[in-house]
């Protein structure tokens, strides 16, 4: 369960969303500015800190898509957003709001609302909830809707449905499956339409000069995070699920702003102390997919326990590969289509192996989202592959957002009892 006052939040937002939305969309705005101004606060260089940070930044983010509307583009998580940044223009993205939802203690409303509007029990809670934000009217019309076609394929139906229902205009990156140059022009060239798109729709253009720098806020963004992924087995790290998230984020929607740079730096800035310290004895855990941080049964092991470590996850370093100020199109479109998230499982689950070793992990948790068929239809093949590579692995079925579709109890007796067997496999 989540804190007294945001359980009291979460059930006055309940009953104000049917009797007003607008009331309901207020209170969730002053929740996220809350946190927002939270992450301003001075503090310690620690990783801890550093999530507090770039969480507020987020939240900010969420606030400002709410707030001005006008300036929002609705985007999936892997769409490249250094063109949205450049134009100062907000994305608003499901990861990131029905999670936020969910922390806020009142996911119920949403997702049921989307479930007595035709949308499957079985789809991806994510895409799930936002819908429910929308068709409820607190979610407000954005400009436009853009997303890839990498990865998820709930984007194929919540993405059209929303621009239907907020008539908007909706452009899709159609990222093949081939990795290779002829790709890369193919989708660079759709990120030019979907710039032009913009400019049409705000009366402004992209300036260069704006989304070099921002291209390079990027570059310099992933350049701290591949130094300290290439210390991560060294070091033991006060990590939460939520820093994990966080990371995954900083990577993607949140790439060349100035907080995801400032999170990595600060990372790195941590990892590299750590070197001069006691690695803890800790068991250290590697993730594969989205993390449930509302969970606090799961906060309580991950976060504040004594017996584990998260060292990664799959999602966060996905394409990291250095991104060129110089030939801003040809780099975003190089990072889908070269992007782990893109292609065969086999190459996603030998990414992932690569990083857990890289990490010294002792164990996989490979966690199984509600509702995304990508992540259920690998997850024995993961458990297979990694065992037979010497990690051991636990497939974890849960959901990121939706409180409904978690047996808690089960979930904390199953990962207690892969530590324990990781202990034991230690001694």
């Amino acid at each position: 369960m989540a804190s007294p006052v945001v359980e009291k939040l979460g059930q006055i937002i309940t009953k104000q969303t049917a009797a007003s939305p607008d009331h309901a969309r207020a209170l969730l705005m002053a929740a996220y500015s809350w946190v927002n101004l939270a992450g301003r606060f001075p503090r310690p260089r620690n990783v801890r800190a550093a999530t507090e940070r770039v969480n507020g930044g987020i939240a900010g983010t969420i606030v400002d898509s709410f707030r001005h509307p006008e300036n929002a583009v609705m985007v999936n998580i892997f769409m490249p957003c250094e063109i949205l940044h450049a134009m100062e223009l907000t994305p608003m993205f499901p990861e990131g709001i029905s999670a936020y939802v969910a922390n806020t203690a009142c996911d119920e409303v949403f997702v049921e609302t989307s479930e007595s509007h035709d949308i499957a029990e079985t789809f991806c809670s994510y895409h799930k909830l936002m819908i429910g934000v929308a068709e409820t009217g607190i979610m407000p019309r954005p400009l436009m809707i853009a997303n890839t076609t990498l990865a998820c394929d709930a984007n194929q139906l919540s993405f059209p449905r929303l621009a239907k229902f907020y008539d908007v205009p909706h452009y899709v990156i159609d990222v093949p499956p081939t990795a290779d140059e002829d790709a890369v022009v193919y989708v660079a060239d759709q990120l030019r339409e979907l710039t032009a798109l913009l400019e049409d729709a705000t009366h402004r253009s992209l300036d260069p000069e704006a989304l070099r720098a921002t291209m390079a806020n990027s570059r310099r963004t992933i350049q701290a995070y591949q130094r300290s992924l290439a210390l991560r087995g060294k070091v033991s790290l006060d990590t939460t699920m939520t820093s994990e998230l966080c990371a995954m984020i900083s990577t993607h929607i949140m790439l060349g702003r100035s907080e995801a740079l400032r999170f990595m730096e600060d990372v790195l800035a941590v990892t590299e102390r750590a070197r001069g310290t006691e690695r803890s004895d800790k068991v250290r855990l590697f993730w594969i997919h989205t993390l449930p941080n509302w969970q606090e049964s799961m906060r309580d092991i991950f976060d504040a326990g004594p017996e584990c470590e998260l060292v990664g996850t799959d999602i966060a370093a996905e394409s990291i590969d250095l991104p060129d100020p110089d030939h801003p199109f040809e780099s975003m479109a190089r990072r889908l289509v070269y992007g782990e998230m893109n292609g065969r499982a086999k190459e996603r689950l030998a990414f992932a192996l690569e990083q857990a070793k890289n990490a010294d992990a002792d164990g996989v948790v490979v966690f199984c989202h509600w509702g995304c068929k990508q992540t259920l239809g690998i997850s024995q093949l993961a458990k297979q592959y990694f065992e037979q590579n010497g990690l051991p692995t636990l497939v974890l079925d849960g959901d990121g957002c939706d409180s409904r579709n978690v047996a808690d109890g089960q979930m904390v007796t199953r990962v207690n009892a892969f530590i324990e067997q990781l202990k034991a496999l230690r001694a």
